[in-house]
């Protein structure tokens, strides 16, 4: 027996037995009274079954069948349940994936079907054909804005069983993707680039607190200022033979700029009303973080590594105290890698700037349009299944506790990666769409060796630029 209506009923038996007792001393109760008791008593009844009929209900609810459909990304690295699970919550994350699939009846894998730059090609040619390689399509983020203006990506906005509003979904993603009220792709909140590490250990010995970077970035004086006063700190010449043994940091001068750019309120490619791409490398905000970026350059603070691709082990090995690089990169800074404890800050504001900005190029999901819409809508409905967490655990919460056992602090994971998950505070770089066909470091690239200056680096690349933006800009 449904306990609530056995509640209800044995409340309604000693409410009856009550007023019974109260007759005391007389013969009977009167049949008005008796009257009131049994219309009470009907009432809860009717309650009761009332709360019980919506109960059974809700527990006949139809079941989304999907009739056994199999759901497969095409990517260029399979992605499989592992073996042995590294965590509780991966264990319950899989439990939960598999008992929806049950549910369900669906089937869902990601697989190498071809390389990361051949997948506009797969899609384009199976879609055509009529028959998709995939049910959906994972494209690496040079590529985003040619799937979406294919004219063979699904329109998902139109779709019931996925929403855009879910906070698990990239916000930056979604407006590349978003032509008018559509939507061609969207993909989970990705893991932001130029961020910097930094070496506690190399800042302690020259004076620095190293939680004052963390109170810097809170009370927003972490500027471009405090980090040229602390590239002075740290860059030394220990044994005093007129070569610095510790710099500020390995220069790339393609990540500084663009970090650089983006802190000032700068970008590489601005958007108009219209929709158009145009060139913003020469807006007022993007020619100040050139200059200072040159003006930096010009300082001894920061080495450029023995190979090109030193970077990273320049500060694994203590010869910087910063490291420029992507968020993704502290799962390869481990106790083994690097023995000095480290922590990850934002890179400093502009003078020109607002926020601090985690720059984000996340790689997109895209359903072929060639699908009816019930197609499209079981496969939205299998995606969104797939890029939940498990129930028991917030999603608000889960991606710090996946990210605390990477990570030295729990300031660099709750204060800066929390904020840069902000919308105000993550950008996509539209830019990468033109990396395909020109260098869009050049000008900063020349700059660095010496060759031209920040204005005359970019009025050489203008021509180029101009030309693949106009390619852009015809859909």
């Amino acid at each position: 027996m449904n306990l609530k209506k056995f509640l209800y009923i044995g409340l309604a038996t000693l409410t009856i037995g009550s007023l019974t007792a109260c007759g005391g001393d007389t013969e009977s109760a009167s049949t008005e009274d008796t009257k009131v008791v049994k219309e009470d008593i009907k009432e809860e009844v009717k309650v009761v079954k009332e709360e019980v009929k919506e109960e059974v209900e809700k527990e006949q609810e139809e079941v989304r069948d999907l009739g056994g459909l199999v759901v497969t990304i095409a990517s260029w690295a399979d992605v499989v349940e592992p073996n042995e699970k590294k965590s509780a919550q991966e264990e319950a994350l899989w439990e939960y994936r598999h008992e929806m699939m049950e549910k369900h009846n669906f089937k869902f894998e990601e697989l190498a079907l071809t390389t990361w730059d051949g997948m506009l090609e797969l899609m384009s040619t199976s879609t055509l054909a009529g028959e998709p390689a995939a049910e959906i399509f994972r494209f690496q983020s040079n590529f985003n804005l040619a799937a979406k203006n294919s004219g063979l990506a699904y329109d998902i906005a139109t779709l019931d069983s996925i929403d855009l509003t879910d906070s698990k979904w990239s916000s930056t993603l979604i407006d590349i993707m978003t032509e008018g009220d559509s939507v061609y792709g969207l993909a989970t909140f990705g893991r932001p680039s130029k961020v910097l590490f930094f070496n506690k250990r190399i800042l302690e010995e020259a004076g620095i607190e190293p939680d004052s970077l963390y109170d810097m970035q809170a009370n927003g004086t972490w500027t471009w200022e405090a980090f040229m006063e602390l590239s002075e700190k740290v860059t030394q010449d220990t044994d005093n033979d007129g070569v610095n043994d510790i710099y500020m940091l390995p220069m790339h001068s393609g990540s500084f700029a663009q970090a650089t750019i983006f802190s000032n309120g700068g970008s590489y490619l601005g958007i108009d009303e219209n929709g158009d791409y145009f060139n913003n490398l020469e807006s007022p905000e993007s020619i100040e973080a050139f200059e200072w970026i040159a003006d930096y350059w010009k300082t001894d603070y920061d080495a450029y590594p023995s190979h090109w691709n030193g970077h990273l082990e320049m500060f694994t090995t203590g010869k910087t105290a910063f490291f420029l690089g992507d968020e993704w990169q502290c799962t390869v800074l481990t106790p083994t890698a690097m023995s000095d404890d480290w922590g990850m800050v934002a890179f400093p504001k502009g003078p020109s700037g607002d926020n601090y900005i985690g720059i984000y190029s996340d790689a997109a999901w895209v359903i072929p349009n060639t699908y009816t819409k019930e197609e499209a809508e079981d496969i939205a409905f299998a995606l969104d299944i797939w890029t939940n967490k498990a129930p028991e655990y917030d999603y608000e919460e889960i991606w710090m506790t996946e990210l605390y056992p990477l990570y030295r602090d729990a300031r660099a994971i709750e204060e800066t990666l929390a904020m840069l998950r902000q919308p105000e505070n993550a950008k996509a770089f539209h830019a990468s769409f033109l990396a395909q066909n020109i260098k869009i470091n050049q000008a900063f690239d020349d700059v660095f060796w010496n060759k031209t200056t920040p204005m005359e680096g970019l009025e050489a690349q203008r021509g180029l630029w101009e030309a693949e933006i106009k390619k852009l800009n015809e859909k």
